[in-house]
């Protein structure tokens, strides 16, 4: 342990050496005209809202606001001398760009998706809805989510496999460990084929090669993409004419050479071509791997506009309206399917005038969830024991406590133990190689970026935590960093030993308790969501104890990496069920080891008394429901299909989520949860902070399902279809409303005034991005548009979303007087002067991000709609 410590404190000694050679950002690279800073749009906000917020990570609702801001929108940069709009070209410029360069071209490189090649779709991402409609992925029941999910999981893991951050379409459905890997390969060649049936080349560029050919000059395509060589040259030949095949003399695929274009292919290219960079051209559609990243190496490389900004806007509205034509459809029957309601005479024979939130909380919404959880695996263990299998359940403590109260509710008799397994002890049991180091890291999604948590889960001891994250923060990337950093040998044996002795300690505590023999079939029983501690034992332990180890959860995930030889009540891709999930806990503190003699050892109890006291009385509801309705349905004789249980189920438990009444809001507003990683626990909504949160967000979606509620049912609607169609709709679709705001931002070699506008939010605030940089000055202009405004809060931020500081109170002001957020201004001349936070160069762009209301307007300039005249 010493010898590892003294050589981490090594590293840090020469990181911090690099660092102090390397230098910060300079003022004048902000001016670079090749440097294009990143400006937030609403994916600046940090994550207010919980695990079951309707999108945990944008939910590709929004894009770069970069590449949509009007140019009204875009202090400092917008007047920055550059070389950027000599630089793009559109369809127009297409046939005459060559004679713009005489005779020094002597290589033309293309782009080819969205350059060369075109789709039919509206987006590369409906490409994979068109997949699922294909017989083969129809049949598997793969979804556009699961394979845009699989690719991301596929992205984080190859830079751990072998450094390189280029995958192939093999490395995609890899990630689908549900399948057998030959329905892995018949996915693949669907997908190939989708995209042959749906590609189709760009005649203005078809003409350019052929215009290039007659000149001698040489053509070549460089694409990033997952598509090897032979596959990308299939796909052209299927749809480029002959000659122009013929006249192309190499193609480059990223995944090829493990590189892209904004990386090192270029270099590869030019070393190839063996001509000088200066006589290359190349064209594509994106503006930093097509454009400023070959640039830098000297080529001639032009971005390709197909659109103007305005029409890219229409088509985009037009795709997410292709989305939701389906509500206006006459009885689609996706959409309108018949809905049941099997419980209505129990609760008419309950009598239910007057209850309490326990009531319409355990009794009428939870208890329809477990009834039919327990007919569903009563159902499977049925069917498994007919095959002939030794069918052992064991229900996960603690969240699976009140199953299996409900399955002895359900059977009139013991179903099953009840188990201490917790995921945190199973994925800290399953390292016995540096790949299955990498196959937990790889899992981790990208929002997560709690150092110390990964380090526990890897049991790391602390002192050998706090240096490798001291080393990582070293880095502009410390997350990656610290990925790498574990792959270090003495780190690795650390973690292969502490895992094998977890893991020993696991195995006499399952062979004790579980008391398994050779063959049998082990059904875990669990709340859900993605399966991972079945998914980790089986990993672990499946040749060793020589069973099957299958899942039934109430709630599973859609993802493609779920675990194989899972079913669930209900399939849902986001899970808003964590209030459930606490109601079905059991009270005792979480596992946390097992002793030498494989006796679990209980963390302490983190949740209130009055918590547990609350899930206790939720609970007896639930099995008093489930004890009436059974007595009832076998009185009357009546016997419900699966199908009309489990839909009614799933509507029980969305009508909790998303739609809760009063009294549920106000049961559960203290409520905690405490899964939330290897320790800690959390608030699960805070209704109280809703309505500052919405003020700062351009849409519902990043706030929890209870918090939606709280600001009424159109939010939650509008959220729910945001996140159910994945619309692409951005702050300035959201409301068109905005506000002027006059800004002169000035620096030693002068000032210049802006009339930018702010875009509305939520209750009359809005908001607005101004640029923060060392040595220059950020004035406001309230008083040319605002006599009365409020100011709720000005913050700095960095360029990764975090805020570095809140300088709410740093305002410098002139002829304004201030109570609190109220700002008056006195006369029209009236300025607010953002105060320099500090002298300190910073190595990435800063943001200031003020979110203000406009209280009363200059009686000329009431806050405005687009057309308004200015």
């Amino acid at each position: 342990m010493q010898l590892i410590l003294e050589r981490l404190a090594a590293k840090i000694t020469q990181a911090d050496t690099d660092q102090q050679s390397s230098g910060s950002l300079r003022i004048e690279e902000m001016f670079d005209p090749d440097f294009v800073p990143h400006i937030p749009g609403d994916d600046v906000y940090p994550f207010t809202g919980h695990s079951d917020a309707m999108f945990q990570d944008g939910g590709g609702l929004t894009e770069n606001l970069n590449k949509r801001q009007k140019p009204e929108d875009r202090p400092l940069w917008r007047d920055i001398p550059d070389t950027h709009h000599k630089a793009q070209i559109k369809v127009h410029d297409i046939p005459n760009i060559l004679d713009d360069f005489g005779d020094s071209v002597k290589v033309l490189s293309l782009d080819c998706f969205d350059t060369l090649l075109w789709r039919k779709t509206a987006t590369p991402r409906d490409v994979f809805a068109v997949l699922a409609d294909n017989p083969v992925a129809r049949k598997l029941g793969i979804t556009p989510h699961q394979r845009i999910s699989a690719a991301a999981r596929a992205y984080r893991a190859k830079p751990l496999e072998n450094g390189s951050r280029e995958i192939d379409i093999g490395d995609i459905y890899r990630h689908f460990t549900s399948l057998s890997g030959e329905e892995r390969e018949l996915l693949a060649e669907a997908e190939i084929r989708t995209e042959m049936n749906v590609c189709f080349a760009f005649s203005p560029y078809v003409e350019l090669i052929r215009l290039a050919h007659t000149r001698g000059i040489k053509i070549i395509v460089v694409s990033d993409t997952y598509l090897r060589e032979d596959a990308l040259r299939c796909l052209l030949a299927r749809h480029l004419p002959a000659d122009v095949m013929q006249a192309i003399s190499k193609i480059y695929c990223s995944v090829d050479y493990g590189t892209s274009k904004s990386h090192a292919l270029f270099q590869i290219v030019i070393k190839d071509c063996g001509v000088p960079a200066s006589q290359l051209l190349h064209i594509g559609d994106n503006d930093v791997s097509d454009a400023q990243a070959p640039r830098k190496l000297g080529v001639r490389a032009l971005h390709f506009l197909p659109f103007d900004r305005e029409v890219a806007d229409f088509l985009r509205l037009q795709h997410a309206a292709s989305s939701l034509i389906v509500l206006e459809q006459a009885a689609p029957e996706a959409v309108v399917l018949p809905c049941y309601s099997p419980y209505r005479p129990i609760f008419s024979v309950a009598n239910l005038q007057r209850y309490a939130p326990e009531t319409v909380i355990g009794y009428m919404s939870f208890g329809q969830v477990l009834y039919a959880y327990a007919r569903f695996l009563m159902d499977e263990v049925e069917a498994l024991q007919q095959q002939g299998k030794r069918v052992r359940v064991f229900f996960l403590l603690r969240d699976a406590y009140l199953l299996s109260a409900a399955c002895e509710a359900y059977a009139r008799k013991p179903v099953g133990k009840l188990v201490r397994i917790r995921t945190f002890v199973a994925v800290a049991a399953s390292f016995k190689t540096r790949a299955d180091v990498d196959y937990y890291i790889s899992g981790i999604k990208p929002e997560f970026d709690d150092l110390h948590a990964t380090a526990k889960q890897l049991l790391l001891p602390p002192e050998v935590t706090e240096l490798l994250i001291r080393i990582a923060h070293q880095s502009d990337d410390p997350k990656t960093a610290f990925h790498q950093l574990l792959h270090d040998d003495d780190v690795l044996e650390l973690i292969f030993k502490n895992s094998f002795a977890l893991r020993a300690r696991l195995m006499r505590y399952m062979s004790k308790e579980l008391e398994l023999e050779e063959g049998d079939t082990v059904i875990l029983a669990d709340t859900g969501y993605n399966g991972t501690t079945q998914e980790y034992l089986v990993r672990t332990f499946k040749e060793e104890l020589k069973v099957d180890i299958l899942g039934r959860y109430v709630v599973a995930s859609d993802e493609p990496y779920r675990a194989a030889n899972s079913k669930a009540l209900i399939t849902s891709p986001w899970w808003s069920y964590r209030i459930f999930e606490q109601c079905c806990s059991f009270k005792e503190g979480a596992v946390v080891d097992y002793g030498l003699d494989g006796e679990p050892v209980l963390g302490e109890i983190e949740l209130s008394e009055n918590q547990y006291e609350k899930v206790a009385n939720v609970q007896a509801e639930c099995l008093r429901f489930i004890n009436d309705a059974r007595t009832f349905f076998t009185k009357a004789g009546v016997t419900h299909e699966y199908s009309i249980l489990q839909r009614a189920a799933h509507a029980a438990l969305f009508r909790h989520a998303h739609m809760p009444i009063e009294a549920e809001l106000e049961y559960f507003k203290d409520f905690e949860h405490d899964n939330i990683g290897p320790d800690g626990k959390e608030t699960i909504y805070h209704l109280e902070s809703a309505w500052k949160n919405v003020r700062c967000l351009p849409s519902p979606y990043r706030l929890g399902a209870y918090e939606t509620r709280s600001l009424g049912l159109d939010f939650t609607f509008s959220g729910l279809v945001q996140r159910r169609f994945q619309l692409d709709l951005d702050p300035e679709d959201m409301n068109v409303r905005f506000s002027p705001l006059k800004v002169s931002i000035g620096s030693t070699h002068g000032s210049k005034v802006f009339l930018l506008r702010a875009h509305h939010l939520h209750d009359g605030y809005f908001s607005i991005m101004l640029p923060y940089v060392s040595g220059t000055s950020v004035k406001m202009l309230l008083g040319e548009h605002y006599e009365w405004l409020q100011i709720e809060d000005i913050q700095l931020l960095d360029n990764a979303r975090c805020v570095y500081r809140n300088v709410s109170s740093s305002l410098d002001l002139e002829e304004i007087n201030r109570e609190g957020e109220i700002y008056r201004c006195l006369s029209q001349a009236s300025v607010a002067t953002i105060r320099p936070v500090d002298l300190q160069q910073f190595r990435t762009p800063r943001y200031y991000h003020m979110i203000f209301r406009p209280l009363v307007s200059r009686a000329s300039d009431p806050p405005r709609r687009p057309g308004a005249s200015q």
